[in-house]
C-alpha cells in the first residue's frame, strides 16, 4: 500500500507542475525511477522477473516514441512519467493507467470544446490525467 502512495506522490508532483507550468520536472521522475529500481533490488518489488520489469516499460517507451514522431505534440515528459509508473506496476496496470488517463482527458477536452471554453489548438496537460489514472488503477 505504501508503495502505491509513494507512486501517487511522485506522479502528483509531476501533475501539479505540468498543470501550473506545462513542464514536467524530470528530476522528480528520475528520482521516482531510482526509488523503484531500489525497491526492485532490495525491497518489496523484488518478486518481479527482469522480463516483466522490462515489459512494464513498453507503454512509456511507446508514448515517448509517439512524442518523437509527432514533433512533441505529446511531451517527452509524459512518456517518462509512464515509464516510471511501469516500474512500480506491471505492463497491464501501466496500460490501464494510460488508457484511463487518455479516456479522461478526451472526455474533459470534448466537454470543454463543446462548451467553447477552449480552442482546438489549446495544449492540455496530460500529467493530471495520468495522476487520475494512477489513482484509479492502484486503488482498485
Amino acid at each position: 500500500m505504501w508503495i502505491n502512495i509513494l507512486l501517487l506522490i511522485f506522479v502528483g508532483i509531476c501533475a501539479v507542475c505540468d498543470a501550473a507550468e506545462q513542464k514536467i520536472p524530470l528530476a522528480v521522475v528520475w528520482a521516482g525511477m531510482a526509488v523503484a529500481a531500489a525497491l526492485h533490488v532490495w525491497g518489496p518489488l523484488e518478486n518481479q522477473s527482469i522480463l516483466s520489469v522490462f515489459l512494464s516499460l513498453i507503454p512509456g517507451i511507446m508514448l515517448w516514441l509517439l512524442g518523437f514522431a509527432t514533433g512533441e505534440k505529446i511531451g517527452y515528459g509524459d512518456g517518462w512519467i509512464v515509464v516510471m509508473i511501469g516500474l512500480y506496476t506491471n505492463i497491464w496496470k501501466c496500460f490501464l493507467v494510460l488508457l484511463t488517463g487518455l479516456l479522461a482527458q478526451s472526455a474533459v477536452v470534448l466537454v470543454l470544446l463543446t462548451a467553447r471554453k477552449i480552442s482546438k489548438d489549446r495544449k492540455v496537460p496530460f500529467a493530471p490525467f495520468l495522476l487520475l489514472g494512477t489513482g484509479v488503477v492502484v486503488c482498485f
